[in-house]
């Protein structure tokens, strides 16, 4: 998925140009992953990505321009991908299948990028201007009410009395345990392997959810 190009980013219009975008958001996000904000100064970052400062400062006024653009990116990034498996479910699939997997996933995911999503969780919640945690808000609303579409579309086997709040009940709570785990190394959990907290996750889903076994 290409970039979003806020108002005070300059666009790129040529293919080459394009190719330096992505190389200078790649290299903004795998340093923002491996050593977090503080670390992203716009010299490290043109330098990983290969470019001159200056041409960094011709597509992003300042380091915060940049930052806007990736926390957006991220959360553009989880909405595509998530899509992309909500597109991959058969209509006659199991729920109990489907919770387990979005549990892992969600744990894949957010291990693979657990210093990118630290970084993003704290400039969206420290340092965003109002109007940027705003969008940065309804860009994660979008990517959770796709999740809870998700159990939705698969309601008939949701044994509980109220499947609209259970599904976001559900959704949030395997997020924030996640997020939990990964954002603040829970200690106590740190000695357990994420696939099996993953397991247990979407077990205590299910088990909320009363999920039904699936007719034939």
């Amino acid at each position: 998925m290409a970039p979003s190009t806020p108002a005070d980013i300059h666009a790129p219009k040529q293919a080459r140009s394009q190719q330096s975008m992505r190389r200078l958001i790649d290299a903004a996000r795998q340093i923002l992953n491996e050593d977090g904000l503080e670390a992203a100064t716009i010299p490290r970052i043109a330098e990983r990505a290969g470019l001159s400062v200056g041409s960094v400062y011709r597509r992003f006024p300042d380091k915060d321009a940049l930052l806007r653009e990736i926390c957006l990116q991220y959360f553009f990034d989880k909405h595509e991908f998530l899509s992309h498996m909500a597109d991959q479910i058969p209509p006659e699939a199991a729920l109990i299948d489907i919770v387990n997997g979005m549990a892992q996933g969600m744990m894949k995911s957010f291990m693979q990028d657990a210093g990118l999503m630290r970084a993003t969780f704290f400039y969206s919640r420290e340092q965003a201007e109002p109007r940027m945690r705003q969008r940065i808000e309804k860009a994660g609303r979008r990517t959770f009410e796709l999740a809870v579409g998700i159990l939705l579309k698969h309601r008939a086997q949701i044994g509980h009395h109220d499947p609209e709040t259970a599904a976001q009940l559900t959704i949030t709570m395997m997020v924030a345990t996640i997020r939990e785990m990964v954002l603040f190394s829970c200690p106590k959990m740190s000695s357990v392997d994420s696939t099996r907290v993953a397991a247990e996750l979407a077990l205590v889903a299910c088990r909320y959810l009363d999920v039904k076994p699936k007719t034939q």
